[in-house]
């Protein structure tokens, strides 16, 4: 579907309720939010990678996604590349680790040589804010399920008994987006003796 698809969807199902400007805003965020919580073989699969620098006596760099889309983080240590896990307190007996303050992302321990892209974080890609002018391309959104977007924003738009039945219907269509992208292998097997 395309995005004014999906906004005509809105609108059908909650007439004169609001502009199309705001349903836009509202499929961006409940896009965003489906697209933070999508299973992990899902974030592994649509990750992108970015190579930071490291700078002797630097531990803050700053992050190019929000610390919700950060998948996994490598850092070369020891002239080999290791995973290195997220710790939000400081620690001293685990070392190497990272942590997230204010928009940066901080090692520990503290590079003491510079290294041409010494870390790599794996995150989510950062898609742009959609527009009115975007009305005529994709959401962004797993075209398969992009039912889901229209729910999302239903059960978020309304109240009562229609909140319900849209929540109802949201949470069968989540469902099978995330049994088809759970990254499991669904076959039979059928042994014979």
């Amino acid at each position: 579907m395309l995005l004014k698809d999906v906004v005509e969807e809105i609108a059908e199902k909650v007439p004169n309720y609001l502009s199309p400007a705001s349903i836009v805003r509202k499929v961006t965020q409940v896009r965003d939010r489906l697209l933070r919580q999508s299973g992990g073989a899902q974030q592994q699969a649509d990750t992108v990678c970015t190579a930071i620098d490291l700078t002797a006596g630097q531990s803050l760099y700053t992050l190019p996604c929000p610390p919700g889309n950060v998948v996994d983080v490598d850092m070369m240590w020891d002239e080999e590349w290791r995973r290195i896990p997220l710790r939000q307190f400081h620690q001293r007996s685990m070392k190497p680790y990272y942590y997230f303050q204010a928009g940066t992302i901080g090692l520990v321990p503290t590079p003491e040589q510079d290294c041409v892209t010494g870390l790599k974080i794996f995150h989510i890609p950062v898609l742009p804010e959609l527009r009115l002018t975007d009305m005529n391309g994709p959401t962004g959104f797993d075209p398969d399920y992009d039912m889901v977007l229209v729910y999302g924003v239903l059960r978020e738009i309304t109240n009562g008994r229609d909140a319900q039945e849209y929540d109802a219907k949201y949470q069968e269509l989540l469902s099978g987006y995330q049994s088809a992208n759970s990254g499991w292998e669904r076959y039979e097997v059928k042994e014979r003796w």
